[in-house]
């Protein structure tokens, strides 16, 4: 940060502190005598800080603003410093429209508020305008303040009586700011009032879409008395909007509640769509009726079916509630079925709606359903996009488009809405879709900067595993949050992350030596804050141990930070926890099982119990949790993974001589004794192999034959499979001639079975025979079982 952006930041900070007239009426003279001291050094030293900026150079444009509006404040006025400063501006800036355009605007309020001449502030407006038609690159900026200049002019033609010119300007205004608040609501008054009831219903409709709010009961009551003195017949749009507004604020109107406000109208409604049973602004109004008043979710369903029908388009978030009710009554509707026409504030509205909607759900579970929302939100952000960037690049299309901010947040929403139907599809994520809701967030936060742009769009690499994406949202993202707080911690994480998935060890490590010092630096004792700093050095630690395999460093840097008595001191369970968990592993790495043990039994004694932490203990390796017997059977384990073979034979393991079965059971009962145990452990990161001893299976054949099975099974990460050896033996009882004496037969066979998981599966019904594999896996199977059977020469 610059230094001239410190001092225009303690100039926004001092400015606060001002207290204007208004704020100082209802004071005792002695306080007000001490506000304006208070007020005269905050404004000198305001002046000083300006000027020392503008000293740097002359034409910063903050600080001339500010030194206009110091000059408006409650100590210095001078009109004549505030006219020629926003004249410096004019003159000395053009290349910057922003700048010019508001410093227009600051001299024909002066000339308006100050010096009360009207006819010159009108005449500094219409040179505005012609410096607002010069732009050629920024159709937004074009229209708003096109839109925002046609608003002031039509004031200024209204104090000066000239009515119809006022109207006109009005006009003008709408135009190119369909969403204006105040030319919507003063425009549409002032229609309604010179009995303009189409103009008016257009302004007045537009501010009661885009704004919404309980201003919107003052023309409501106009319309109503319009309407019963008989001057609105067949006005059906207009009545129609005094009846949505009426319903949404019954109270305001003079109603007891919103049943009371429209069974009123009820019998009105009932009888046009008897005679005109297609006005659809009676429709509607029946429609709001069943919603609302009557609260009949199935005749509000049937209605919005002929509704849409009729209309064929998607304009507003009425479609929200019919695709909600279809839900309801289990009838499928989609978005495809309709023309998708909305703007940028109705694609917003709907878009967010169908997102919370689908968050809810699929916190709930209800994954399939969550799904449906998403690709709704998803379908109407596709469409609506386009529409707004037509506008933003060749100035075509709906002026409503022409709200940056509105662009970037829907932009996020339909980025979110990508993301999550890719989630719940189970789809992957470097897809072309994705890279388009990745450059939608750049997009979005380039037009108007919402910073959750930002956020999503990190999410949304860090799941495309776009490494050098995730490092440019994220340090975007750390701007919005003060420095060592939860969010920015958070971030600083996630980056520290980002660099140990893309493997990038050099950068990690200074990262994190450089995250440590400056934290530890600081005198931080929020424990919220600790255990962040905890999270992020632990995740590090899991790097240098589970990916670059250096125990021992992993052992060093954890004991290096915990050293630091803050951390236990400040947030004693974080520590402890990712303390021991770290060490843990850290010698079981190093195969220095006792002190490995050690550590395991400190998380499992402490935290054992402890339901926050229940996933942590159950990651312990069963073999530190072992009866003496499973103990001697695991050792046994180990000394056999540790034979290195001296000779090298191959094992047919389609042989069916007796002689493969012979070698299995002797492997097993070596390791595992007679006794049904099971032990298992990693050979290496790609085989993990488990012994389970002899057992009795719920398998027999018309009570003659029982089964029992001693197994080995290896299972590969890298296939997702498990290689099954399983020595079946078989008792069946042979009773001789007359039943005069019986015998026992055992028969032991070498079945060898493969178990094929799907994402994210743990366990399998299904398997295939060896004889029914691919040339593939039989190899790998006649690979593993002549690595087994050859180290029962040493064994």
């Amino acid at each position: 940060m610059s230094q001239a952006d410190i001092k225009i930041n303690e100039i926004k900070s001092l400015y606060n502190e001002l207290k204007f007239n208004e704020e100082t009426e209802s004071l005792k003279e002695e306080e007000k005598v001490e506000v304006y001291h208070k007020n005269q050094s905050v404004s000198e030293r305001i002046l000083e800080l300006i000027e020392e900026v503008l000293k740097e150079d002359p034409t910063q444009i903050d600080a001339l603003f500010w030194k206009i509006k110091i000059y408006n404040g409650p100590y210095f006025e001078d009109v004549s410093v505030m006219m020629s400063t926003a004249q410096e501006i004019i003159e000395k800036l053009p290349d910057n429209k922003k700048a010019v355009l508001g410093a227009y605007d600051w001299l024909a309020w002066c000339y308006q508020n100050k010096l009360e001449l009207q006819e010159k502030s009108v005449e500094i407006l219409h040179d505005k305008l012609i410096e607002i038609s010069l732009i050629e690159d920024d159709y937004g900026l074009k229209d708003r303040e096109f839109g925002e200049t046609y608003h002031l002019m039509a004031l200024l033609y209204k104090e000066l009586g000239e009515t119809e010119t006022a109207g006109k300007f009005y006009k003008l205004s709408f135009e190119h700011s369909p969403d204006h608040y105040y030319t919507t609501y003063q425009g549409g008054v002032f229609f309604l009032e010179q009995e303009n009831y189409e103009d008016a219903l257009l302004f007045l409709e537009s501010f009661y879409v885009f704004h919404g709010n309980e201003y919107s009961v003052s023309y409501a009551k106009q319309i109503q008395q319009l309407f019963e003195s008989g001057k609105l017949e067949n006005k059906w749009s207009l009545i129609k909007l005094m009846y949505l507004i009426g319903i949404d604020f019954p109270n305001e109107m003079g109603y007891k509640n919103a049943k009371e406000f429209g069974l009123k109208y009820l019998e009105l409604i009932d009888n046009e769509l008897q005679s005109n049973p297609e006005n659809v602004a009676a429709l509607r109004m029946k429609i709001q009726h069943y919603l609302l008043v009557d609260k009949n979710s199935k005749k509000a369903f049937e209605l919005l079916q002929k509704y849409f029908s009729k209309i064929k388009a998607i304009k507003t978030p009425l479609y929200f509630t019919f695709f909600e009710l279809a839900i309801k009554f289990n009838i499928n509707i989609s978005s495809n079925k309709y023309l998708i026409e909305c703007d940028s504030f109705n694609g917003y509205i709907l878009t967010t709606r169908f997102l919370e909607k689908a968050g809810e759900l699929k916190d709930d579970g209800e994954l399939e359903l969550s799904l449906q929302y998403y690709k709704e939100a998803k379908e109407i952000g596709l469409k609506t996009i386009p529409v707004i960037e037509n506008y933003f690049e060749n100035g075509i299309g709906n002026k409503i488009c022409n709200n940056p901010h509105g662009y970037a947040m829907l932009c996020n929403n339909l980025g979110i809405a990508i993301r999550n139907v890719a989630l719940l599809s189970d789809e992957k994520y470097n897809t072309d879709e994705c890279k388009y809701a990745l450059e939608l967030h750049k997009r979005g936060y380039l037009y108007s900067p919402f910073w959750e742009n930002m956020e999503s769009g990190m999410r949304m690499a860090e799941l495309m595993e776009n490494y050098d994406e995730v490092e440019y949202f994220g340090k975007e993202l750390l701007t919005y949050y003060e420095e060592f707080s939860i969010s920015w911690m958070i971030v600083q994480s996630r980056l520290l992350k980002n660099m140990t998935n893309a493997d990038r060890y050099e950068e990690a490590e200074e990262f994190y030596r450089k995250f440590k010092a400056d934290f530890e630096s600081k005198n931080i004792e929020d424990e919220e804050v600790i255990g962040e700093m905890i999270y992020a050095a632990a995740e590090y630690f899991t790097y240098i141990r589970y990916q670059k395999k250096d125990f021992r460093k992993s052992i060093e840097l954890t004991e290096d930070f915990f050293s630091n008595s803050k951390y236990f001191d400040l947030n004693e369970d974080v520590s402890k926890i990712n303390y021991w968990f770290s060490l843990a592993w850290s010698y079981h790495g190093l195969k220095s099982r006792e002190q490995a043990k050690k550590y395991f039994d400190f998380l499992r004694e402490h935290y054992g119990s402890n339901e926050k932490y229940k996933h942590t203990i159950e990651e312990i390796p069963r073999e530190y949790n072992l009866s003496a017997e499973e103990s001697i059977a695991f050792n046994r384990l180990l000394e056999f993974i540790a034979i290195r073979p001296k000779i090298e034979k191959h094992f047919n393991i389609e042989d069916r001589s007796g002689k493969n079965e012979i070698l299995l059971e002797k492997i097993i009962r070596k390791i595992v004794g007679e006794s049904f145990i099971a032990v298992e452990t990693w050979i290496d990161d790609d085989v993990f192999i488990k012994i389970v001893g002899r057992h009795k299976t719920n398998y027999e054949i018309d009570n003659k034959e029982n089964r029992f099975d001693s197994i080995i099974d290896l299972y590969l990460p890298k296939e997702n499979t498990t290689i099954r050896y399983d020595l079946i033996e078989t008792e069946e009882e042979i009773k001789g001639i007359l039943g005069l004496f019986s015998k026992t037969r055992i028969k032991k066979e070498l079945y060898v079975f493969l178990y094929h998981y799907e994402k994210n599966q743990i366990t399998s019904e299904s398997y295939l025979n060896y004889e029914d594999e691919t040339p593939y896996f039989k190899a790998l199977a006649q690979k593993y079982w002549n690595e087994l059977i050859n180290k029962t020469y040493d064994f």
